[in-house]
């Protein structure tokens, strides 16, 4: 447990200067400014979860290489069902995340990819804006976004 306390205190560094919420709380406004997180959850064919995993790994070193904005992008395998997956992925804001989804290794990917899967969604988790929700939305992917009420990035620079 110690390693993801470890984990999570970067994090929060690395996220508090990309803020002005720390220090105090603010009525939620969506203005697309401020970090959020979004997890994809995908379901690969029988026989095809290997190949989901190969082309999953090849997108997510473009992704790396190619997009400054995606803070965190991680896939994982869900525990009780070999052929689902998650992505989660962390955007410094709205604009990062547009950047992605107009980023060539990402279509690719999702070219590739999506025919191997039964079903793919995507859940949006904060301060994210109409225009990124609705481009996210025009691609047919179902999207489902839940705004903040409130909260908080915690400032842990000394």
């Amino acid at each position: 447990m110690r390693p993801l306390f470890a984990y999570l205190a970067f994090f929060a560094a690395f996220l508090a200067p990309l803020t002005a919420v720390a220090g105090h709380h603010e009525e939620a406004v969506v203005s697309g400014q401020k970090p959020f997180v979004l997890i994809a959850r995908l379901h690969s064919l029988p026989s095809k979860s290997a190949e989901v995993l190969r082309l999953s790994k090849a997108a997510d070193i473009a992704v790396k290489s190619s997009e400054p904005g995606m803070l965190l992008h991680t896939f994982d395998q869900d525990p009780g069902d070999p052929l689902g997956f998650v992505w989660t992925e962390v955007y410094e804001n709205s604009a990062a995340l547009i950047f992605h989804l107009e980023n060539p290794p990402l279509q690719q990917y999702l070219g590739e990819v999506s025919p191997l899967l039964d079903s793919f969604t995507v859940e949006l988790y904060g301060d994210v804006s109409e225009e990124a929700v609705n481009l996210l939305r025009s691609t047919g992917t179902p999207t489902v976004h839940y705004e903040s009420k409130f909260g908080y990035i915690r400032d842990l620079t000394p």
